[in-house]
């Protein structure tokens, strides 16, 4: 007798944002199991000075965990990071249900903007939220001041090198291990209990 069971299977999408030039596009690209689509284009004015390009639509790109038993994708879609672009965000939100944000510790100037974006966000849906913190000299120094400058309610705080692909996998499924919490507790809500 063969084993005919079908795995349970689970699609999420997260929106991975946060300020101009933090690692959103790279993040992605490090982990994703398909080629990335994507929006860059060659950057101009003072951005020119940071980084050659910049994402003007949106990155996507898909990460699958999983075994015999369950299978989850997780859908990432990369918004741009520059204010200008912000249209975008309500459109790529639609749908989504969880958000990584990434904050650079080297850059506080920008501290301000990334709580803005998440901010954002948490108003179109309540959703999981990992902030993910790059660029850390002194892990505990930097994820305190940024808990502190970047507070936004029930998120979880972790440090992320998005260059990394095992770094940029854990931060990825910290936000999963949210998402899994949260469809136990919504079973738990609705069962006979």
């Amino acid at each position: 007798m063969t084993d005919t069971s079908v795995p349970v299977r689970f699609d999420f999408k997260i929106i991975v944002a946060g300020a101009f030039a933090v690692g959103k596009t790279t993040l992605i690209a490090a982990i994703s199991d398909e080629q990335v689509v994507g929006t860059e284009v060659g950057t101009s004015g003072a951005e020119a000075s940071v980084k050659e390009t910049t994402t003007v639509g949106m990155e996507y790109g898909t990460f699958a965990v999983g075994g015999d038993d369950v299978e989850v994708e997780l859908n990432l879609f990369g918004v741009p990071g520059q204010p200008r672009f912000s249209f975008m965000w309500d459109i790529v939100s639609q749908g989504m249900d969880a958000l990584l944000l990434l904050v650079d510790a080297q850059r506080p100037e920008t501290w301000t903007e990334a709580l803005g974006v998440g901010r954002h966000f948490r108003r179109q849906r309540h959703v999981p939220v990992v902030v993910a913190i790059n660029r850390t000299d002194d892990v505990d120094a930097a994820v305190a001041a940024i808990q502190a400058e970047v507070p936004i309610e029930g998120a979880h705080y972790v440090t992320c090198d998005p260059r990394d692909t095992e770094s940029a996998r854990a931060a990825v499924i910290e936000v999963l291990y949210l998402l899994l919490d949260q469809l136990e507790d919504d079973e738990g809500e609705t069962g006979d209990g």
